[in-house]
C-alpha cells in the first residue's frame, strides 16, 4: 500500500471505527453469479493485512463495549456459510485476530434458507410463474429484489414458497453450504477468537412481518443461542439484510425489551462516536467490502463523510 493511502486511512482511523461484513469466503466464482456475496481467501487476507496497518482488530465484545471505537476493527461473518471455517478461520487464527458469526437458527437446524428458495426459483426461471401465485404487495424490478421489499411479508412469501414447490413437486434439501448446530459446538469450542450473535431465526425482513412475527423472529433463537454456543454474545443482535428500510420501531422495542443493547447494520459505513445513540439497542454500522480492493472502497466511503 503506497504512503498516500496509508496515511489517509490512518487518518481515517484516528476517528473512525470499522467493522467489516463478510458473508461466503471461497475461490469458488460461482456464487458471486449465484447473488452470494463471497470473496475468495486470497482477497480476504489482503483485506485483513492492508486493514491491519491502521486499525486494531479486536473482538466484537471489546468493539461494541468501547466508549469510542475509532481506531477499532472488527470482523463479522453473516448467515453461516461453512466455508468461513474452511478458508477464513485458518487466516484468522494464524494472525490471531477474532471473529464473530451472525447466524439464523433455522439453518443451524437443518431447514432450508428462504433465499435458498428464491435463489431456486431465480436459477431455474421458474420466479415469474411463482409470482403468480403468491398475492405481493410490491413486484417492480428483479423478482430477487422485491422479494425482500418490506411491503412484502417475509414469512407470507416463505409459506408461498413452500406450497409452490409442494404442488410442483419439487424437493430442496439442505447441502453442506452451511454450518449446522454440530459444525458450530465443535468450532466455537476449538477456537476461542469465535464468537456468536443471533441473526434472527429464518433471516426474515423484520420490517416486513407482523408484531408477533417480529417478536418470534428476534426471541425466539435467543435462549437456544445461549444454551448451545459457549461464545454467545446476549447483547447483540445482526438485523437481517441490515438496511435502515429492514427493520422498524417495533423491531427495536423488541430488542430493546430482549435486553439486546447493540444492533449491527449492513449501510456501508464506518462506525464514529458522535454517530453512536444513547438510545437502546444502539446502532453499529458495518461496511462490506465488495472487491479486491478494500481499502479503495473504504476510502471512497471516507470521503463522502462531512469532516
Amino acid at each position: 500500500m503506497d504512503n498516500h493511502r496509508q496515511n489517509t486511512l490512518r487518518s481515517l482511523s484516528k476517528t473512525h471505527g470499522l467493522m467489516l461484513l463478510y458473508h461466503s469466503v471461497s475461490s469458488d466464482t460461482g456464487l458471486s453469479q449465484n447473488r452470494i456475496h463471497n470473496v475468495s481467501p486470497d482477497i480476504f487476507e489482503k483485506h485483513i493485512s492492508e486493514l491491519y496497518q491502521a486499525f486494531l482488530f479486536v473482538s466484537m465484545a471489546e468493539f461494541v463495549s468501547a466508549e469510542d471505537p475509532a481506531g477499532l476493527a472488527t470482523i463479522t461473518f453473516d448467515d453461516g456459510y461453512r466455508n468461513v471455517l474452511t478458508n477464513a478461520l485458518p487466516i484468522l487464527e494464524g494472525a490471531q485476530i477474532p471473529a464473530t458469526l451472525c447466524v439464523n437458527s433455522s439453518v443451524l437446524q437443518g431447514q432450508i434458507n428462504w433465499r435458498e428458495k428464491i435463489r431456486f426459483l431465480v436459477q431455474h426461471d421458474l420466479a415469474e410463474d411463482f409470482v403468480a401465485t403468491c398475492d405481493l404487495s410490491v413486484t417492480e424490478g428483479t423478482f430477487y429484489r422485491f422479494s425482500k421489499h418490506p411491503a412484502n411479508n417475509s414469512a407470507l412469501i416463505d409459506e408461498c414458497l413452500d406450497k409452490y414447490f409442494n404442488d410442483h413437486g419439487i424437493e430442496i434439501t439442505q447441502d453442506r453450504t452451511y454450518m449446522d448446530s454440530n459444525d458450530l459446538k465443535s468450532c466455537t469450542k476449538s477456537h476461542r477468537i469465535l464468537s456468536v450473535v443471533n441473526h434472527g431465526a429464518r433471516h426474515y425482513v423484520l420490517s416486513s412481518l407482523t408484531d408477533e412475527q417480529q417478536a418470534h423472529e428476534i426471541n425466539e433463537p435467543r435462549l437456544w443461542l445461549s444454551e448451545c454456543f459457549r461464545a454467545c454474545l446476549e447483547n447483540v443482535f445482526s438485523a437481517p439484510f441490515g438496511g435502515s428500510r429492514d427493520i422498524n420501531e417495533k423491531s427495536l422495542e423488541i430488542m430493546a425489551e430482549a435486553e439486546y443493547h447493540n444492533v449491527l447494520m449492513s449501510r456501508q459505513r464506518l462506525h464514529r462516536k458522535d454517530q453512536m445513540s444513547s438510545r437502546t439497542p444502539c446502532m453499529i454500522e458495518r461496511f462490506m467490502p465488495r472487491s479486491e480492493d478494500a481499502v479503495e472502497e473504504i476510502l471512497k466511503e471516507y470521503s463522502k463523510i462531512p469532516g
